[in-house]
This record gives structure tokens, sequence and C-alpha cells, in this order.
């Protein structure tokens, strides 16, 4: 008898296996006067100005701005001041009992920052986490961040996924990329276009500040036929995408994004 080949899902993380698309790991900038545990006018404005005295599109500024914040007031962080934003995450339904029972290979493909991923609780049902890392100076204190795991560098992250699992090439086949549209459509297409599925996932409700901008690339990518399944991020057993990622959904495609 043949024997089955393993399923491999590759989460993002934050508003994909989290209620929010804001990322808990700024928490820290309270020391600059910020509340980096949210969402709000006072850091967007100041992201907005720092973008005006410098180069870069959103994502390289949005990371040098926190860098520079440790940078220019020579200030160091310590894993526990790091981890401290864990507390205000939220997962997604079932997310926590699904990493951790089911039959499949999981990874988290992120723009966050790596080490704060690799060290919440739930990190440990994970085969491999990927993201941005950040800088140590010489104690081991947390001094800086370090090159961007921008939506292209997903692509390498995938492809080493590949790689450790014993699969030759490019070849997506058994491979779920699961992303909620915020900087997920290039890692999509890569694995829809290489024999994987693309599943896009959204919350219940549609008040989260981001959801317009989602839906677009939701309309791109299935105008494209890139979107193989969408559906609400609920991941407790026998849900539509529980199902899916284990391998127990028939090919089929349901649009639930735009209810």
């Amino acid at each position: 008898m043949e024997e089955k080949s393993i399923t491999i899902n590759i989460f993002d993380f934050d508003g994909t296996l989290t209620t929010e698309t804001w990322p808990k790991f700024w928490v820290w900038v309270k020391k600059f006067g910020y509340n980096g545990a949210q969402r709000n006018d006072e850091l967007e404005k100041a992201l907005a100005e720092y973008r005006k005295l410098n180069t870069g599109n959103q994502l390289e500024t949005f990371f040098a701005f926190f860098n520079d914040l440790l940078i220019n007031n020579n200030e160091k962080l310590t894993y526990e001041e790091l981890m401290e934003g864990e507390q205000f995450i939220q997962y997604n339904p079932g997310v926590t009992e699904f990493v951790k029972n089911a039959d499949t290979r999981n990874y988290i493909v992120s723009g966050g920052l790596r080490e704060f991923l690799q060290n919440l609780k739930i990190a440990k049902y994970f085969d491999g986490i990927y993201g941005t890392p950040i800088q140590h100076d010489k104690s081991g204190l947390i001094s800086g961040i370090g090159e961007v795991m921008t939506d292209d560098k997903k692509i390498l992250a995938i492809q080493d996924i590949l790689r450790r699992n014993g699969i030759q090439g490019n070849n997506c086949h058994n491979v779920n990329y699961i992303g909620d549209g915020y900087s997920d459509a290039i890692a999509m297409r890569f694995v829809h276009n290489n024999g994987g599925k693309a599943i896009f996932v959204h919350q219940p409700n549609k008040d989260d500040k981001f959801y317009q901008y989602n839906n677009r690339i939701y309309q791109t990518l299935n105008q494209d036929g890139i979107v193989d399944f969408s559906c609400v991020a609920d991941y407790t057993d026998g849900s539509m995408l529980s199902n899916i990622l284990q391998g127990q959904k028939e090919k089929h495609y349901e649009d639930e994004y735009v209810r």
C-alpha cells in the first residue's frame, strides 16, 4: 500500500492565527511613550512622520521606525521585555488545539520578529518558524532588528521548508499556505502555481482596519484563479478550515470571504 504523503501547512501569523493584524511584539515601545499593544493614532502619526524623512516601502519603513527607536536612543531590550506582548495575543478559535493535535507538519512564515514567535508558548507545536531576525549585543541583549522578511523572502522560506521535508524543486503538492491577505499574496501565488493550495482566511466580522485592503487582494487573486479556498479563520475540529488543512475535504471551492 502506498504511504500517504504528509500534509504541510504554512501559516502567516498576525491575522491568520491571531484575531488581529497588528503585531503584539511592539509592546516594548512603551519605553518610548507609545502604546504598542494596539494600532492607535499616536503611533500611526509617528510612523507617518518617520516615513516623510526616510526612504523605503511600507514594510521596510515600518520595521526601520522601531529599529531606530532602539538605535537612536542607545537602548537595549531583554527577552522578558520582548515577550511581554504575548499576553495581548488572542488566537483564532481552535488554533492551539489544531497545531497540537493535527497529524500535519505546521510552519509559520511571517514578516514578524522571528525570536518573538519562536519564544511563544505555542511555538513548541510548530515544526519551524521563519521571520524577521533581531540583533543582539555582546551581552545577549536585543539591540536592533535584522533584515526584514519581505514578501519575496517568504518564497525562500517556503523553499527551505520543502527542502527540509525532502521535496525536490518547488513541488508544493500537499502544501497549504494559509494567510489573511496582508502581505501574503506573493506566497499564495507561489504555492498555488506549484501545485499547492492557497487558503484565504478572514474574521467573522469586518471590523478590522485592513478588511477592505485584504478584500481587494482576495479579489485580485481570486480573479487570477489563485485562491483555492476562502473561509472564516476557525480552526476548531470539524470546521471547514480544519478539514481542509487535514486533507479531509474533497477538492471544492466555496467563497465565504465577501459574505
